[in-house]
């Protein structure tokens, strides 16, 4: 028996869903807040709309360094190696009991860490099509500019008691 193709989805369809998030200013900005709202209890620190997007900027040039770590696994063993860097984790990863014992690791490791809303959006920028819970962010000279802009950002954040 022959089987038929599915047939693809078309690629204008893909493109209008991701610009959804893209949008004008006050779509963004609606959107942030409907993500924000949607995070987990223990997500403190969470990152404010703009170092979010300033966040997604750097990981995405570092993904292009190969200068990340994307997956709890991943994430958690290279801590546990003593690597430095910042630990980015989605806000929306449920259930909680995945990765809530990443905060205390990086505590531990003294290591600088916030939540972001969206895990989608953390795989994006870290250049995966799938989400992705936690995300080590290395440094690095092609972007130390931002990179040290996100981490005095992190270090003003409100830590959680």
């Amino acid at each position: 028996a022959i089987m038929a193709k599915t047939p693809k989805k078309d690629k204008t369809e893909e493109k209008g869903d991701q610009e959804e998030s893209g949008g004008n200013k006050e779509d963004r900005e609606r959107a942030y807040e409907v993500l924000a709202t949607r995070v987990n209890p223990i997500a403190s620190p969470l990152a404010a709309r703009k170092l979010t997007k300033r966040l997604y900027k750097t990981v995405k040039k570092a993904s292009k360094e190969k200068n990340i770590r994307k997956g709890i696994r991943d994430v958690q063993k290279y801590i546990k190696k003593g690597e430095r860097g910042i630990v980015l984790l989605a806000g929306d990863t449920t259930p909680i009991d995945v990765y809530c014992h990443l905060p205390v690791l990086c505590e531990d490791a003294k290591l600088p860490y916030c939540y972001v809303p969206a895990r989608q959006d953390l795989g994006e920028a870290a250049g995966s099509k799938h989400p992705t819970c936690c995300v080590l962010l290395k440094p690095s000279e092609d972007y130390q500019t931002s990179y040290d802009k996100c981490l005095s950002d992190i270090a003003t954040l409100p830590r959680p008691t």
